[in-house]
């Protein structure tokens, strides 16, 4: 059973990150909890964890997770494991890139990794466009 919620993700993210990550935090749990085909909630007890789910023709497919802590995790590489098609990937892949001048090349980023929300999000822009591009990408598995 999942200990985490809306509720109770947001109201640990507040004792653990400053002010404008849990604005970012709180807008894209909204958003996952609004656009995900399915919102998973963590069950650790430490860190709270959410991750919108996208279903597919492979099945439930992940396409990032959030931290009370405040990170975030791009399942780039898990997705390039999948049977997914090429054009998707590569569009999942320009999209952050674009929006955060990330590298995230099958050559460079060997591993889906927890990004510092902190290092990403600067402007409600930059949350609107991430926000935008799952969308997008989720829609063309749905296809």
């Amino acid at each position: 059973m999942a200990k985490w919620n809306p509720v109770s993700f947001v109201k640990h993210a507040r004792e653990q990150c400053p002010a404008h990550v849990v604005n970012v935090l709180e807008d894209l749990v909204r958003f996952t909890v609004k656009e995900a085909d399915v919102t998973a909630w963590g069950r650790g007890e430490e860190t709270g964890l959410i991750t919108f789910k996208a279903r597919s023709d492979n099945g439930l497919l992940p396409l990032f997770n959030l931290t009370t802590d405040g990170y975030v995790k791009f399942y780039i590489n898990y997705l390039r494991q999948k049977d997914i098609a090429k054009e998707i990937l590569r569009d999942y892949q320009l999209k952050v890139e674009s929006t955060f001048l990330l590298d995230l090349g099958e050559d460079v980023y060997l591993h889906d990794v927890n990004h510092p929300l902190d290092d990403l999000f600067h402007t409600q822009n930059q949350v609107d466009k991430f926000k935008r591009a799952m969308q997008g990408v989720a829609a063309r598995l749905h296809q």
